[in-house]
């Protein structure tokens, strides 16, 4: 599992580099750099992967940006030393991504990726698009938000904490963080606080049927119907659980140690065996599968969330 350099393959699933596609506004080319070290196979870590408009893309360090048809084999479009991209949604007809020191980059076709910076050296780690509106979390509390993509303003929100992730649906922006900080805008340009129950850092939301489910440290698994009202769900680990995404009925949620979770209802989880002992830090779902994503560049799949390969 991993990236193979000149479309060699590896057992399993893999990412294989494809060089001189990636063309990036302002000159910036991302090619090949600190992250492979010369070596024929190069396998970073892959911090987000998300389906939508037929695509799936993963991103992870070294600014890595990876597309697949099919959710198996994915297509490096390239890195460039040092930093990482960690955030990564769609919305409107445009991929956005973001990452360390305010780095954004944003893509029509999963191909061509153009740079762009936010006023800010924190790193972002979630984002979300809805009601017209792309958004951006991350470090100390800092939310970034735009109506077209291009131009992003700083928007005020009462916490420090570093904010993990967001998601939108149900006519509002959740988006969740450290110390149990939890925050909605129906918006995204005024943010109100929630109680979430728990001082665990959240490190992933979702929604599905109905239902938000935060995860994050120590297992903790929290529901709401309306973002604003929170239970804990009782949990069958205590790993941390770093993304949860929703398909076909099922939730499921990844996370430490190869970690995987699956739910019918938001009430009841069972743990899965992954195959795989790897943190898992992403999860999505598209065109009838399950993809997950994780430390060297580890892609798992799934049709029901239960059997993975």
């Amino acid at each position: 599992m991993g990236i193979v350099r000149d479309e060699r393959r590896k057992a399993g699933r893999s990412i294989v580099t494809r060089t001189g596609i990636a063309a990036f506004f302002g000159l910036l080319l991302v090619s090949a750099g600190c992250g492979d070290g010369g070596d024929d196979d190069y396998n970073p870590n892959l911090f987000a992967v998300e389906f939508a408009a037929d695509a799936y893309v993963a991103v992870g360090e070294d600014y890595a940006v990876a597309n697949s048809a099919d959710g198996e084999d994915f297509y490096l479009q390239g890195v460039s030393c040092c930093g990482a991209l960690r955030a990564l949604a769609f919305g409107d007809g445009v991929w956005f991504t973001g990452g360390s020191d305010g780095v954004i980059f944003t893509s029509t076709d999963t191909a061509n990726w153009f740079v762009q910076f936010l006023d800010t050296d924190e790193t972002m780690h979630g984002a979300a698009f809805g009601s017209g509106t792309y958004v951006f979390v991350g470090g100390r509390g800092e939310v970034f938000r735009s109506t077209n993509a291009g131009a992003w303003a700083f928007e005020p929100t009462d916490t420090r904490e570093t904010l993990y992730d967001v998601v939108f649906a149900d006519g509002r922006f959740v988006a969740v963080g450290a110390a149990g900080t939890i925050l909605t805008s129906v918006d995204g340009n005024a943010w109100t606080t929630e109680d979430a129950g728990t001082t665990e850092d959240l490190f992933g939301v979702g929604w599905g049927d109905d239902v938000f489910v935060a995860v994050g440290k120590r297992g903790v698994i929290l529901t709401s119907g309306d973002g604003s009202t929170w239970e804990a769900a009782d949990s069958p680990t205590d790993q941390a659980l770093n993304e949860v995404a929703h398909g076909i009925g099922t939730f499921v949620v990844v996370g430490d140690n190869g970690t995987v979770l699956t739910s019918a209802d938001a009430v009841t989880f069972t743990e899965r065996d992954s195959g795989t002992r790897k943190e898992l830090l992403g999860v999505t779902f598209g065109d009838d599968l399950f993809v997950a994503v994780g430390r060297d560049a580890e892609i798992l799949n799934s049709t029901d969330g239960v059997d993975w390969f």
